[in-house]
């Protein structure tokens, strides 16, 4: 039994995970709004560590908004009348912030990333919608 275990433990390191980069190893372990699997330079870390700064700030604004914007929709509907240009108007002012903020962030990320960058941030593109 001993002999079983002895060698159960040094075959274990041949079938261990290795931490080489790996375009997939991100895709199991990411954590929302990280960018560490870009592989930036220090420049690049900087400006977009500002960019991010922003955008978190901005996002944060644009909930804010979201959650007045609800009140006044209550309001509509609990009222005699429901005001459909005015439920229209304020949904569609939302969405036009939410698309101005995300395509600020977008133009800003851009210009700063390699095309191999690019690619690797596509696949994380969805987390980055302001909702």
């Amino acid at each position: 039994m001993r002999l079983l275990v002895l060698f159960l433990l040094i075959l274990s390191p041949m079938f261990a995970d290795h931490d080489e980069y790996d375009e997939h190893k991100y895709e199991k372990y990411h954590l929302p709004l990280d960018v560490s699997y870009l592989q930036l330079n220090d420049k690049q870390y900087k400006e977009i560590k500002h960019i991010v700064k922003k955008f978190k700030h901005k996002h944060k604004e644009f909930h804010e908004k979201k959650e007045k914007a609800r009140k006044k929709i209550s309001k509509l509907f609990l009222s005699d009348s429901f005001d459909r240009d005015e439920f229209v108007r304020l949904s569609n002012r939302l969405k036009t912030i939410s698309t101005e903020i995300q395509a600020d962030f977008f133009e800003k990320i851009h210009k700063l990333l390699t095309p191999k960058q690019k690619k690797r941030f596509v696949k994380y593109m969805k987390e980055w919608e302001v909702e």
